[in-house]
Formats: C-alpha cells, sequence, structure tokens
C-alpha cells in the first residue's frame, strides 16, 4: 500500500483520465482563443502604430489569428504537460491583451 508524502498526495496516483482530458479541451478551447485574441488585438495596435490604417491593421491581425487559432488548439493536445498548455495559451494571452492595452495608451 502506497503511503501520502509530506505534501498530503498519495505517491504514484494521477488525475484521472476524465479530468485530464477536460483540462485539455478547456486549454485547447478557452486557451487558444483568449491567445488568439490577444494576438489579433496586439497585431492591430502594432499595425496602427506602424502607421496602417486601422481597417486595415485589424484585418491583417484578425488574418493572422484566424491561423494561429486551431495551431495553438492542436498544440494544446500535443504538449506533454497540460499546465505548460495553461501557462503558455492562458498566460500568453493575458500578457498579449495587457501590451495590446499599453501600446493603446503610450501610441499617438
Amino acid at each position: 500500500m502506497k503511503t501520502a508524502g509530506q505534501s498530503g498526495r498519495v505517491e504514484g496516483r494521477a488525475a484521472p483520465p476524465r479530468l485530464r482530458t477536460a483540462a485539455r479541451v478547456t486549454a485547447a478551447v478557452f486557451g487558444a482563443y483568449g491567445f488568439a485574441w490577444g494576438l489579433a488585438a496586439f497585431g492591430a495596435e502594432l499595425g496602427a502604430l506602424a502607421g496602417m490604417a486601422p481597417a486595415e491593421a485589424v484585418t491583417a491581425s484578425s488574418l493572422l489569428a484566424l491561423v494561429v487559432l486551431p495551431v495553438a488548439s492542436l498544440w494544446a493536445f500535443a504538449v506533454p504537460r497540460v499546465t505548460v498548455g495553461w501557462a503558455v495559451l492562458g498566460g500568453g494571452g493575458v500578457l498579449l491583451i495587457a501590451a495590446s492595452q499599453f501600446a493603446g495608451i503610450v501610441g499617438p
């Protein structure tokens, strides 16, 4: 019989397969969407700061995000650890959205 370690977690036990699958599916759906949204927002701000017309900047960055979204969703299933997937997709999305807000404040 396995005993509990100092952290209170039983050694050798992993999360149930349904929980792991649910975590990957939510990372693929919501994390990838947030990442693509942040990429579109940041790209639109950078394009506008670079001198593009605002409509062109939004269109170009949205088209790029449209390509990145399925790639990020598939990557969420391919990454070895779901926590890494959530950190990259969720954290990256939050950072990109924050950077786009900062670029909008700093820009002209």
